[in-house]
């Protein structure tokens, strides 16, 4: 299977499961007695894990022991509580050790586990979950499943579990002071106005707001004495106020309780994304309808994230698919590049042996190859430099140089190769020129491959010049030439691995394309950038700049650094002061 397709699977997997936990909680928003939402989500839990039992723990008012409920043992209807057994709340049960450590735990082998007593009396299960139930950031009890087979449940089963633990402890912990409130009576309206999500109770006749908690003030940015002032109608966007009407209807005529993915309007004019939960109650022989609203915006925003990623994997993707085009026209080039100088040499190397070559011919031959040789060594050290490119600072090694040095060492082989090419090459060395913390290696690399390549593009007769130059930004080297230039839609891809003016085998340049992305790498090393400035028909200009350590730092390395100057160089104070040259012109 392909990465995309592995990516696609896990994206449709990802997807069918956040489905599956938006039922659940779309399906127990319609309840506020416990055994239904139990029921709800034990139902919903069966469609997505197999499993025998199941069971809630529960803290107990005294906060020092957990209440054990059955909600499903394999026969009768699931949901409804169990006769609940005491469990102290300490590490010695599975179910304690969660609720202490806010922690999900699985046991693949309760047998050979040995770490807790069972979590629903003694069912002889084989394995087993226990997720913590989380409500306002607090523990208040464990959902647990079970299996008589060993390793019957997998890490996957345990997210999915951990999800609806997720989910059901707010609507357990709601249905939990339902019941509180209807037992306490007048302490109902304090408890509604602590719960998480938003609440309200609301005139059947005309609509109007009575009661509202504080969490419905809080989330639409209105005071209490606002709200009440107001009909539920008027909480909706204008767009939206047909919908709220008839869910209005449909809640009166016990039609239908809940509502998903509906939209409120908050004061200042942003939209809160929820899900709708009715229901008609009876307080001193009226009827009211209280209705409990649950903000799924994070559910919405990462909606919006998958299909955000669906993108940005499409766009990967098509990257991939340049990149692997770039490969191939890579491997073909080292075919063909490596072929060409290998050829030379074994056809002047028979030449030779066989004698077909007189002693006034034998220089030429020997020079070709020569220079076969040498233009096939530089391709396999380009090769080399490729699998260098992760290198990093500390495998450099830097000292304290001056520019025009490195310009110098170079510049033999520079006048050469544009000899052959009937090309003037000039060195202009700036004034003023300091010393610079370099890797000299490297930075000769960079610079011989910026004035390869403009020999490389340059004609008969045109010139390429090197010069230096102080900015804001450190030491400044420029390589110009009066070639053909390039085309300003080339030019952003131009550093990148592979890339190359003409990709295919038949172009009329050499080389593997990896040159000015190493070169970039190096001088990015140094702490440096390269640039390109060209014009179509007017030249290119190649230019790298790497900082200036201060005078401070120069001062304190001074004496480490002396040891590795090179006999007879000149002194740290001389090379800050610039050696005052004259331009040279070769």
């Amino acid at each position: 299977m392909s990465g995309h397709d592995e990516i696609t699977n896990s994206t449709t997997k990802l997807n069918a499961e956040l489905l599956a936990m938006v039922r659940i909680a779309s399906s127990i928003l319609q309840y506020s007695k416990l055994d239904d939402i139990l029921s709800t989500v034990t139902r919903e839990l069966a469609q997505l894990i197999q499993f025998d039992r199941s069971s809630v723990a529960l803290l107990a008012p005294d906060q020092k022991s957990l209440l054990v409920h059955p909600i499903y043992a394999g026969a009768g209807e699931a949901g409804k509580l169990g006769e609940a057994r005491r469990v102290p709340l300490n590490e010695k049960t599975a179910t304690g050790w969660v609720v202490l450590n806010r922690r999900a735990i699985i046991r693949s082998d309760i047998a050979a586990d040995g770490r807790f007593f069972g979590v629903v009396g003694d069912e002889q299960l084989g394995c087993d979950m226990v997720v913590p139930l989380m409500a306002h950031g607090q523990v208040i009890g464990t959902l647990n499943l079970g299996c008589y087979e060993a390793s019957a449940l997998s890490d996957a089963d345990l997210e999915k579990l951990v999800n609806c633990g997720n989910i059901a402890g707010c609507a357990i912990e709601h249905a939990i002071l339902l019941e509180e409130a209807k037992d306490l009576g007048e302490r109902y309206r304090t408890l509604q106005r602590d719960a998480s999500d938003i609440i309200m109770l609301i005139d059947r006749n005309s609509g109007r707001l009575l009661e509202v908690n504080r969490q419905c003030c809080a989330a639409l940015g209105y005071k209490e004495e606002e709200l009440l002032k107001k009909a539920y109608f008027d909480l909706f966007p204008p767009e939206d106020q047909f919908q709220a009407r008839r869910d209005f209807v449909n809640i009166m005529s016990q039609k239908s309780r809940v509502f998903v993915d509906r939209r409120l309007g908050s004061r200042d004019g942003a939209t809160i994304f929820v899900d709708i939960s009715a229901s008609l109650i009876q307080i001193k022989s009226d009827t009211f309808i209280q209705v409990l609203v649950h903000d799924i915006s994070q559910r919405k925003m990462l909606e919006q994230q998958i299909i955000l990623q669906n993108k940005n994997l499409q766009e990967a993707n098509q990257k991939l698919r340049q990149v692997d085009q770039m490969k191939t026209e890579f491997l073909a080039n080292i075919s063909h590049e490596l072929r060409t100088p290998l050829s030379v040499i074994i056809a002047y190397t028979e030449a030779m042996r066989d004698g077909l070559v007189g002693e006034e011919d034998r220089k030429h031959f020997l020079d070709v190859i020569s220079d076969n040789g040498d233009h096939l060594l530089r391709l396999i050290n380009d090769l080399l430099d490729l699998s260098k490119l992760e290198v990093s600072e500390a495998m450099l090694s830097f000292s304290l140089s001056h520019i025009h040095d490195v310009v110098r060492s170079l510049w033999p082989k520079v006048e050469e190769a544009a000899g052959q090419k009937r090309i003037a090459a000039v060195f202009t060395p700036g004034y003023e020129i300091p010393v610079v913390y370099i890797d000299n290696r490297r930075i000769s690399q960079v610079l011989l491959c910026l004035v390869t390549n403009a020999i490389k593009f340059t004609d008969a007769g045109g010139r390429v010049e090197v010069s230096t130059h102080r900015t804001d930004e450190g030491v400044e080297v420029k390589v110009s030439d009066t070639g053909a230039g390039i085309p300003e839609e080339q030019i952003p891809n131009l550093f990148d691995t592979f890339r190359q003016l003409d990709g295919s085998s038949t172009r009329r340049w050499g080389g593997l394309g990896i040159g000015l992305a190493i070169a970039r790498h190096i001088v990015e090393l140094h702490g440096g950038r390269i640039w390109v400035e060209s014009k179509r028909g007017e030249g290119s200009t190649f230019a790298f700049a790497v900082p200036i350590e201060t005078e401070e730092v120069i001062r304190t390395s001074s004496g480490a650094l002396s040891a590795r100057l090179p006999a007879g160089a000149p002194s740290l104070d001389g090379w800050m002061e610039g050696d005052g040259e004259t331009p040279e012109t070769a």
